[in-house]
């Protein structure tokens, strides 16, 4: 294991306290291994399994399933018991999923541990400054007859659309028809459409037509590893106005939830009973916890803030606090 992951385990999974690693108590826990089965959206899918290594490197434990379903059937799976961690792309249900996970016993906690977003692009030769979310309806949706921008309103030029983004089988596929269209998998089917982790290809095809516009992953295409160069320099940035103005996507437009629709919080969610003693689910939040900005950022998502860490360890041990108190 290298030296900047074992830092961060050893912090979040050995001690937490106040000092050393910022963490509000000067409890120390001890690392357990044992089985943690992780199931959710495809979102998080390279997230878990960068989670799971980490488990596996400091405990040995070579027992931890991790399966990608989707959100409700995670929630499912949870709430029933099959399961340790749910890894979603949006909140449990108040009533039906809350109310299974109460009928069994089990009190379902979450952390934030990333953030999901799209981006919207354009050829620079294209005059697109910001979109509203409707206008991006209009155009996107599965019924959609618009051939010209100009159709779109707002003094867009009357060029013939030419558009492109991610195949159906991508996340953000999920979250920009979900959240532009009101149903995932909504969407106009005339695109050019680019594989998860084909950003290169799909900016160069954007920056090579000039009436060129489309979404894509915001992380995938604002890496600077590849060749050393940022792809969303290549093409022209979007705007989007979800109702409260144009917002440009960023991390701290992300982070503060003021680029919506077009991003979403990622989250773990486990039952509280789990990790309010020593055990291998708290092990593995607690690597998690102490993580989570570096899975992020290797996994093409956008990292949560240290404030934000502090803040669900904090509310963390708070539930924890509740719980044994509630429990006598």
């Amino acid at each position: 294991m290298g030296k900047r992951l074992i830092g961060g385990v050893i912090c979040g999974a050995l001690l937490l306290a106040v000092g050393a690693c910022g963490y509000p108590t000067k409890t120390r826990s001890k690392v357990v291994t044992g089985r943690v089965a992780v199931d959710g959206s495809s979102a998080m899918a390279a997230f878990n399994l960068r989670a799971k290594r980490s488990f596996m490197e400091l405990t040995g434990d070579t027992n931890t399933p991790l399966t990608v379903s989707d959100n409700s059937a995670a929630f499912a799976k949870l709430c029933s018991g099959e399961i340790d961690v749910a890894a979603v792309s949006r909140s449990i249900n108040p009533s039906s999923e809350a109310q299974l996970c109460r009928k069994n016993g089990i009190t379902p906690h979450r952390i934030l541990v990333a953030y999901e977003a799209a981006v919207v692009v354009s050829n620079k030769e294209l005059t697109v400054g910001c979109l509203k979310t409707s206008q991006l309806k209009k155009l996107w949706r599965r019924d959609s007859t618009v051939s010209s921008y100009a159709q779109l309103g707002g003094g867009l030029p009357a060029t013939e659309v030419s558009l492109f983004g991610p195949t159906k089988s991508s996340p953000v596929f999920e979250l920009f028809t979900s959240a532009i269209n009101g149903e995932a998998g909504n969407s106009r089917s005339d695109y050019s459409p680019f594989l998860y982790r084909q950003a290169k290809a799909f900016a160069d095809a954007v920056a090579a037509d000039k009436a060129a516009l489309g979404y894509f992953d915001y992380a995938t295409l604002a890496d600077r590893s590849e060749r050393n160069s940022d792809q969303l320099q290549r093409n022209s940035v979007v705007d989007v106005d979800g109702g409260d103005g144009c917002v440009s996507p960023s991390p701290a437009t992300i982070q503060s939830g003021s680029y919506s629709p077009l991003s979403r919080p990622l989250y773990y969610y486990f039952d509280l009973k789990q990790i309010t003693s020593e055990s291998a689910v708290s092990t593995f939040v607690e690597i998690v916890l102490a993580n989570a900005a570096m899975f992020a950022k290797a996994n093409s998502l956008v990292p949560v803030t240290p404030d934000q860490i502090t803040q669900a360890r904090i509310r963390w041990l708070k539930a924890v606090a509740r719980h044994k108190r509630a429990a006598g």
